[in-house]
């Protein structure tokens, strides 16, 4: 999956990330936003013996801030629950939920290959 089918499918959700550092959205403009909202991205990962890349794949990260510490409820645009969404765009993930103190928002860690 290249990086303009991931970006194309997470902006189909509906839930803002900057789409100029989808990786990062910086601190004023955190303070900007009201949550939820979104940074993702990519990273090669290889299975490399002998001095050759055996298995090359794709890791994508995607982080949804939000501002409760309830179970997600965050919906997309069309209404359906991120989480659903998000099965449906990318098979299987997994989900890490955390808080981030200089943010004081909680935000939840979806890792997958794609």
């Amino acid at each position: 999956m290249t990086r303009d089918e991931i970006r194309e499918k997470i902006e189909g959700f509906g839930i803002y990330f900057d789409p100029d550092h989808p990786d990062h959205i910086s601190r004023d403009k955190i303070d900007t936003l009201e949550p939820p909202f979104l940074e993702w991205g990519t990273q090669k990962r290889s299975l490399r013996a002998d001095g050759i890349d055996y298995v090359l794949w794709e890791h994508l990260t995607i982080y949804l801030y939000t501002d409760t510490n309830e179970d997600v409820e965050t919906h997309t645009a069309d209404g359906r629950r991120f989480e659903d969404a998000l099965a449906e765009a990318f098979d299987r993930f997994n989900a890490t939920k955390n808080y981030d103190d200089e943010l004081g928002l909680y935000f939840t860690e979806y890792t997958m290959e794609v």
